[in-house]
């Protein structure tokens, strides 16, 4: 009798199991969701503006401005929202006369435009050399994506006139010597082309050798790029150290035209040694000389 009572006692696993068993279904219950609510996304919102202002800052009639609104929620939006209104009405315009008035008042927009983007990029190149004067040249094609590209070996070396590309190039060294027919004659100077040269403050022989070389061509022109002047006057000082017979020396320094070196220019050739000189037919470079 007394072990039946005892065993009807709950033991320390049956209360353990109870124990678990209501975790299980207190976890098993339905979770209840979560409330959705709205995230506000900051960004640039333009007002509408008012049909006076718009005429007075595009310099335009009441006419033309319900005009240009009207096309433009119409038809204007899909094909011609990024351009300015002036544009667009001279593009829209049928009769030849307000045509022409439009094309002379965008010419004379746009050409104030290019004045202010270019005039402060000059101010910012003339306070990055105040600052931090003539920095080391950077080559991008030391990069590994660069050099593992055959691509753009390839259009580094045809936009160079290279024979061959570098050796550390994954292209063949030479494909044009594996078929004669292919071959393509070597590229010289003549009238009407122009020659990127590349000079430095310290080369003075060979430098002065190359530009008279490229000016032997008559109708051939120089774009003298200086490389480690501290400024343009620099640079005239090294042209008028230029050894050329005095009966020549006017009609050469009419064909040459000094510029600020630039790296773009000349390509991976823009950090070795002077001279570098590249032939230009067209706008395109054909060859190195």
């Amino acid at each position: 009798m007394n072990e039946r009572r005892a065993s009807s006692r709950p033991t320390w696993w049956s209360l353990t199991l109870c124990m678990g068993l209501t975790a299980l279904g207190s976890s098993r219950a339905p979770a209840q969701a979560a409330a959705i609510t709205a995230t506000p996304v900051e960004h640039t919102r333009f007002e509408e503006v008012s049909d006076e202002a718009f005429a007075r800052h595009w310099s335009l009639t009441a006419e033309d401005v319900t005009k240009y609104r009207e096309y433009m929620n119409v038809e204007g939006r899909y094909f011609y929202a990024h351009l300015d209104p002036v544009m667009v009405l001279g593009i829209i315009e049928t009769d030849p006369v307000k045509r022409g008035r439009y094309a002379e008042q965008y010419l004379k927009a746009e050409r104030r435009r290019v004045s202010d983007q270019t005039g402060f990029a000059s101010l910012v190149a003339a306070t990055q050399l105040k600052w931090f004067g003539l920095e080391a040249l950077f080559d991008f094609s030391k990069l590994p994506q660069a050099a593992n590209s055959p691509g753009y070996w390839r259009a580094r070396a045809d936009r160079l006139g290279l024979a061959t590309p570098p050796a550390f190039s994954p292209l063949p060294e030479n494909p044009a010597q594996r078929d004669p027919a292919t071959t393509v004659p070597p590229v010289t100077p003549q009238a009407g082309d122009t020659v990127d040269l590349l000079i430095d403050a310290d080369c003075q022989e060979a430098c002065y050798q190359k530009l008279n070389q490229v000016l032997k061509t008559p109708g051939v022109r120089v774009q003298l790029y200086g490389r480690g002047f501290k400024d343009t006057q620099g640079l005239l000082a090294w042209m008028e150290k230029w050894p050329v017979p005095a009966e020549t020396r006017a009609d050469a320094v009419a064909r040459v035209a000094p510029r600020r070196f630039d790296p773009v220019i000349f390509g991976g050739l823009g950090n070795g040694k002077s001279p570098v000189a590249l032939l230009r037919r067209q706008g395109a470079v054909r060859a190195k000389l």
